[in-house]
């Protein structure tokens, strides 16, 4: 039987907004995080603590007692508590400091020549992260207390990064898992944080009892800035740190998709009339997809110009090949992302107007969050090009192969998390070389049927093989070798 669970992240499995009957109505979000994690919690019967995000989930909350709110969804009951932040306190914790510089850090964004510069507005913007994780430490462990001494509290991602040492100060014998959903910057780039966040981030982190990573990469990445660190004992070997008389294990645990939710999905009526009309629309043109939030690190306008220097290379394929972008804005409030946004539809605007004609153009751009949409051009792809310059996993290379019926070949990048899993049924690339991009463009749309066939096959297996489930099954196994190793 399952240990009693508490989740917590900073955006809930479900988000509350009024239909256009005026109705408070629930979504459900999407992606492997929210499978795997609802279905351990319904059945431990556990809780998910996340904030209030939007004005429905704060009504929402105003309208419950504490912020606990059970729903019922389709047949799925769930058990949320929502935290209502004050908004000048989340920009500070999300905007400024979460994703305006834990996000940067990261990924290698950060053009160090320039950037960046640490001014006295960081200081406040800290207290407010702080106070955050505070707020969601407190209501775990109240949560737990309810709950019982054998709860399981699985702690998710970076915007939470202190919450484990918070909640062990409340609760010394917590069980406690954090997992790390982004990429992990080496030693060196990490500490270009101011020298407090870094030490707190650090041990915040090892507060827990098991730290979770998707790839070997990023939790290497993590015990090497770990070293620096006073009073912690990194054993490489044994991928795990000794701090305050306690070991932290750090373990590889690459999340996937749930296959069998977006194969139902690409079948029903929706779906199916989305990829007819693509397919009118794609014509007898070969397609290369790419699937994106508009994000710094998804590497957009490199893409674009990799795919421009194989069309000049290779003029036979002017008017014989389309490239779909499928463009979801993101974190819009920050200049950096907007900037980027322009950039990316003012590159496919200028590759358009060199080499497009009257009844073709080689970049189609559609900026909008439409998932159904994307879930229909994954049936048609000839090429799935997912090119990030780094990134903590990337789904998007796993639900392509699921639901592509033309044996389409994956391009991707060796900095993708996804590429420890996927790299040997993939033409993979560096991301910052157009030469090599566009040679992988070209190779993937010249490969052989049964070449094609071979590699598709591998990847579908391989995601099949790895369901959302285990991703959560193997971190609650982590967690009670922990409990074992104590003694508890």
């Amino acid at each position: 039987m399952s240990p009693p669970i508490v989740v917590a992240s900073n955006r809930g499995p479900l988000t509350f907004e009024r239909d256009k009957g005026g109705s408070l109505v629930a979504r459900r979000g999407s992606g492997g995080l929210v499978t795997a994690l609802s279905s351990s919690l319904v059945e431990a019967e556990g809780v998910w603590v996340a904030a209030a995000m939007s004005d429905g989930d704060r009504e929402m909350v105003a309208a419950s007692k504490g912020g606990r709110i059970d729903h019922d969804e389709e047949g799925t009951p769930y058990r949320i508590r929502y935290l209502d932040i004050p908004p000048d306190v989340y920009d500070g914790y999300y905007n400024r400091i979460s994703n305006g510089m834990l996000w940067f850090a990261y990924h290698y964004l950060w053009d160090t020549v320039t950037s960046p510069s640490f001014g006295q507005d960081v200081e406040e913007s800290w207290e407010h992260y702080v106070e955050v994780n505070r707020r969601f430490a407190h209501a775990l462990a109240e949560e737990g207390e309810v709950m019982g001494r054998d709860t399981a509290f699985l702690i998710q991602d970076y915007h939470l990064s202190l919450v484990p040492r918070m909640l062990r100060e409340l609760i010394p014998d917590a069980l406690i898992a954090h997992f790390s959903h982004t990429s992990m910057a080496g030693p060196t780039y990490f500490r270009m944080l101011p020298a407090k966040i870094h030490d707190q981030v650090l041990r915040g982190l090892l507060g827990a009892d098991v730290l979770g990573f998707h790839s070997p990469s990023w939790a290497e990445n993590f015990l090497l800035a770990t070293r620096t660190l006073p009073g912690a004992r990194v054993d490489l070997a044994r991928s795990r740190v000794v701090i305050d008389g306690r070991t932290v294990a750090v373990r590889i645990h690459p999340i996937s998709v749930d296959g069998r939710a977006m194969r139902q999905a690409a079948a029903t009526p929706r779906v199916r009339g989305l990829r007819h009309s693509l397919n009118r629309w794609k014509d007898n043109n070969r397609l290369i997809l790419r699937v994106d939030r508009l994000e710094l690190t998804k590497n957009v306008v490199r893409g674009f110009q990799a795919y421009e220097l194989f069309l000049r290379r290779n003029p036979s394929w002017l008017g014989r090949v389309r490239f779909l972008a499928l463009l979801s804005p993101s974190r819009m409030e920050l200049p950096e992302y907007r900037e980027y946004t322009q950039a990316c539809v003012a590159e496919a605007r200028r590759i358009n107007e060199a080499l497009g004609r009257e009844d073709w153009m080689p970049i189609e751009l559609r900026l909008k969050d439409d998932y159904v949409g994307a879930i229909a051009a994954y049936g048609l792809y000839d090429v799935l090009f997912v090119n990030p310059v780094i990134d903590g996993m990337n789904l998007v290379a796993m639900e392509g192969p699921l639901l592509n019926r033309r044996r389409g070949v994956l391009v991707l990048s060796r900095n993708a998390g996804a590429f420890g899993r996927l790299g040997r049924y993939a033409l993979t690339v560096n991301p910052f070389d157009l030469d090599e991009m566009a040679d992988a463009l070209e190779t993937a749309l010249t490969m052989p049927v049964d070449e094609r066939t071979r590699r598709a096959r591998g990847l579908s297996r391989l995601v099949l093989a790895n369901p959302p489930e285990r991703w959560v099954g193997e971190q609650l196994e982590d967690l009670e070798r922990a409990r074992r190793r104590r003694g508890l």
